[in-house]
């Protein structure tokens, strides 16, 4: 099998059957945070992994979704690709779609940017995860050797935390250390057509904050008239008070003890973090996050491109959600409630620890707000990958065959359990390929079908993948 045979055919496969089975795929609901649709996913990609001769299909229950796997090994001399993935999205603000999210919509024009596929996890990531499937799909249907070995671990609790993730890869270590390398589905292009490629993903924790009323102050059962807040303690300033004191105005996180194993960039990100500051487009970036400055420093000035890199360096707090009292935009209610809630997380990144991280910001709210109530999950650590790994450089090295820019960051901005992949088994993570989406976590996530930006397609994703598993196929297992 020539790589020029299978990545001609999946252009001609690519409309008449690839983009169907994507639209179907995203057709489905799988809102982790609800529930909704999560059963019907996990049979659906478990469907999906058996129709390419994947064996030992199994929808492995977990204390929470299920985790999908299977096994494609077709010759044991060769590598095996631990393909990991999710099937679980985040909740929609239907509202703010321009087109149903769950409808798999094709929009001829997108914002005047080219033909967009637009639905909840076109990019994040049931749409690279269904194009990886059907990239594959050529070759089984053709009857032609696949290249490389396979082994499918596919969670539906990613946007959780993937809190369970550990315990399945514990079940399943003895048929999972046979595997080479971690592949993870993305779309790496730029709006402009750069590739944007990284070696690690920094952790994440996430907790939850509840204050009401009680024997401390505040109304204890229902929201009273907001007079008497004269007389009368809120638990939603407690609340604010506590999350402001966390954090200050520039970003700086003020738990004490959060920087203490935060350990700077190696000689080999520096190297990275000089060829980023030559490349990076801060009027791209602001384009694509719709954002219109980023932070300034402590002295007024926006981040400079190498202080913005740095950035990745250093944990950050967020709020993602905080609740209490009256909300709707109509009319007025003058009301001192009763509670507030709050979900927030923190990105961790070299060398923090999660336990360590958890102790410090429990410390943190018992002794600032010891009547708050909070909730912290397990989360999970940072991971990292070596650039002279010889898949990884392989990786690049194929991109860069494009003719594109090609941007290495050292580390994503996100987060990722690949941490358990390199503790258990010393796998090297290789993240996507080409191809252009954005706005995952927002309403109107989209992927290009042809752009007229100069970013790649998922039809361009597919046969990037096609040569990545051609390439690793030649080279070969390593050990």
């Amino acid at each position: 099998m020539s790589i020029k045979w299978w990545t001609d055919q999946i252009k001609k496969d690519f409309d008449e059957s690839h983009l169907p089975a994507i639209q179907e795929y995203l057709r489905i609901p799988s809102i982790s945070a609800t529930g909704e649709g999560i059963q019907e996913t996990a049979e659906f990609t478990a469907k999906a992994i058996s129709q390419l001769g994947v064996e030992n299909v199994q929808i492995t229950p977990t204390k929470g979704w299920p985790v999908v796997y299977g096994e494609l090994i077709t010759n044991s001399q060769k590598p095996t690709v631990l393909f990991y993935s999710m099937y679980d999205v985040q909740p929609v603000e239907a509202e703010k779609w321009i087109v149903p999210p769950f409808e798999g919509a094709i929009v001829e024009d997108f914002e005047g940017m080219g033909r967009a596929l637009v639905a909840r996890g076109v990019i994040n990531t049931k749409g690279p995860t269904m194009a990886f499937f059907q990239a594959i799909r050529t070759l089984i249907d053709a009857k032609k050797e696949l290249p490389v070995n396979f082994i499918f671990v596919i969670e539906g609790e990613e946007e959780l935390g993937s809190v369970h993730i550990p315990d399945f890869v514990n079940q399943y270590s003895q048929e999972l250390k046979k595997t080479d390398v971690v592949y993870f589905p993305s779309f790496n292009e730029t709006l402009n057509g750069r590739i944007e490629i990284s070696l690690g993903c920094r952790g994440i924790i996430y907790f939850k904050l509840w204050m009401q009323g009680g024997d401390w102050g505040g109304p204890c059962s229902r929201n009273i008239h907001s007079s008497l807040s004269s007389f009368i303690d809120s638990p939603t300033w407690n609340l604010v008070d506590l999350i402001s004191n966390m954090r200050a105005p520039n970003g700086k996180i003020l738990i004490p003890g959060i920087y203490d194993k935060v350990i700077p960039p190696s000689e080999d990100d520096e190297e990275l973090i000089k060829d980023l500051i030559k490349k990076l487009d801060f009027p791209e970036i602001k384009e694509t996050l719709d954002v219109k400055t980023f932070y300034t420093d402590e002295n007024g000035k926006e981040l400079s491109k190498e202080q913005f890199i740095r950035k990745l360096f250093t944990p950050c707090l967020t709020i993602d959600g905080i609740i209490s009292g009256y909300t709707e935009e109509a009319g007025s209610k003058t009301v001192l409630p009763y509670r507030c809630f709050a979900n927030m997380d923190i990105r961790l990144v070299p060398n923090m620890e999660v336990d360590d991280i958890r102790m410090k910001i429990t410390e943190f709210i018992r002794k600032n707000a010891p009547n708050v109530k909070f909730d912290m999950e397990e989360g999970y650590r940072w991971a990292k990958t070596s650039i002279s790994h010889p898949y990884v450089n392989e990786h690049v090295e194929l991109l860069k065959s494009t003719g594109k820019d090609v941007l290495i960051w050292p580390m994503s901005t996100g987060s990722a359990p690949f941490y358990i992949f390199q503790e258990k088994f010393n796998l090297p993570i290789l993240i996507g390929g080409l191809g252009h989406g954005a706005r995952a976590h927002s309403p109107n996530e989209y992927a290009f079908l042809q752009s007229k930006t100069g970013a790649g397609s998922i039809l361009d994703f597919e046969i990037s993948v096609a040569k990545l598993l051609s390439r690793i196929g030649e080279i070969g297992k390593i050990n």
